[in-house]
């Protein structure tokens, strides 16, 4: 029977141990190089969002042993291969990506002339992810497809906006609010697998003290997808879509960050608590 005992656990349990690894992994990619200039010209770790995965997997473990119904494992399962698998495809592009390419058409444009860039890479692998989380969910070609962009794009999304400290976390708990929430109460242990190790992780970004990269904002756009296509329903789906294919085309378009510092509100909730 579900109690908040299991919630409160997955939270600790992912706090402590996401506090444990930030500091030996910031040090892990210090000694191997893996240090870039942010926005403001510092040099600091970049990658750092590797740091979700032990809590995510320590925590997997505990949901699985303490549950035997093959449904709900499998929704462990799922979000476990899809944050791994975009973690993997976000440490390449932190690590041997460059910036020559910019934006999604611009890497499927590279793409189309033969030249496979690891932006292209990390949307294309995002994509096959979240074909196998839609056929895993569902046999109707419908939901399959809705299903599937609707997580490639929710992946890609975070990267939009992580360019600022703090700015992609922000958006990523808001959202996480709002789906725990309207979801079930399996899913809300569920969201527990992940969620804590954001929150854990949320003052080194925000300060700038470190860079999540691609390997963090893949794994929080990922597990929103995860979250959205295993809560909703296909019309509630649908709508999550056309906002997801908006904003994409919105940002090929305009600089996110020029939007947001002409929206006095906007402009105020992203710099809260940077100190800047």
């Amino acid at each position: 029977m579900y109690t908040y005992l299991m919630t409160i656990m997955l939270f600790c349990v992912g706090v402590v141990v996401t506090l444990i690894s930030i500091p030996m992994i910031s040090k892990m990619l210090d000694r191997s190089g893996m240090i870039r200039q942010n926005y403001r010209g510092d040099m600091i770790p970049v990658g750092l969002g590797i740091a979700f995965i032990p809590a995510l997997v320590i925590n997997s473990l505990i949901l699985i042993y303490s549950n035997i119904v093959p449904d709900k494992i499998l929704l462990v399962y799922m979000l476990l291969f899809a944050s791994i698998a975009m973690s993997f495809a976000g440490i390449i592009d932190d690590s041997l990506g460059n910036r020559d390419v910019t934006g999604l058409v611009g890497h499927f444009k590279a793409l189309y002339r033969g030249k496979l860039t690891t932006g292209a890479f990390k949307a294309l692998l995002g994509g096959f992810v979240g074909l196998t989380i839609a056929v895993t969910i569902s046999k109707s070609i419908p939901n399959i497809i809705v299903a599937t962009l609707l997580v490639a794009l929710s992946t890609n999304m975070m990267n939009l906006f992580d360019l600022r400290p703090g700015r992609a976390i922000k958006v990523y708990i808001i959202l996480s609010i709002i789906i725990f929430i309207a979801s079930s109460k399996f899913e809300r242990e569920v969201m527990m697998l992940i969620v804590p190790a954001v929150l854990a992780y949320f003052y080194f970004d925000l300060k700038a003290l470190t860079m999540m990269g691609d390997a963090g904002s893949n794994v929080l756009g990922v597990s929103l997808g995860v979250f959205i296509v295993s809560s909703f329903n296909l019309p509630v789906q649908i709508v999550c879509l056309i906002l997801l294919v908006l904003i994409h085309a919105l940002t090929e378009k305009f600089s996110l960050t020029k939007i947001i510092e002409q929206n006095k509100i906007l402009n105020y909730i992203d710099r809260l608590g940077r100190g800047l």
